[in-house]
């Protein structure tokens, strides 16, 4: 039997003796911190959800909150909160995925996009404590995992 039958009835290669193997390319180093980096997309994503659900109750039920938008720092009405928070919600979680899909834009967006959520979230205390707390957590969060470990690849 030749050497080609029996690579073919062996399941091996069909080429003939003599040609070059395919080498792939070294695979790029990983590290243990590139974890950072998927769950700093999981938290914006999951900002960018808050964002959206403080916004939709804004302007459904503005009735919810503990005090009327007279109390809160910045005096604005509620349907104006609401379409911010909203805005700002979909921006968040658009840059969430792409903090997820590892792009460069979306890590830098994403930094600017929570010191923002910081500020509208201190704005918005006296309405919703838990929430805006929770949420500026969840931005200190982000902005450390990809300050720290954004270059990280997995």
């Amino acid at each position: 039997m030749s050497e080609t039958a029996r690579n073919q009835t062996a399941g091996g290669p069909t080429r003939p003796a003599g040609d070059y193997e395919y080498v792939p390319p070294p695979a790029r180093p990983t590290s243990a911190w590139s974890g950072w980096v998927t769950f700093a997309g999981i938290t914006l994503a999951l900002i960018g959800v808050v964002h959206l659900t403080a916004g939709l109750v804004a302007l459904l039920d503005s009735g919810n909150y503990r005090v009327t938008s007279s109390g809160l720092v910045f005096q604005i009405d509620y349907t104006a909160w609401g379409w911010l928070h909203l805005g700002l919600g979909v921006a968040v979680l658009l840059t969430g995925v792409g903090v997820l899909n590892r792009r460069s834009w979306a890590r830098i967006a994403g930094i600017a996009f929570c010191a923002l959520s910081i500020l509208v979230n201190l704005g918005f205390v006296a309405a919703s404590p838990g929430w805006a707390v929770t949420v500026i957590a969840l931005d200190v969060l982000f902005i450390y995992g990809i300050a720290v470990h954004g270059e990280e690849r997995n």
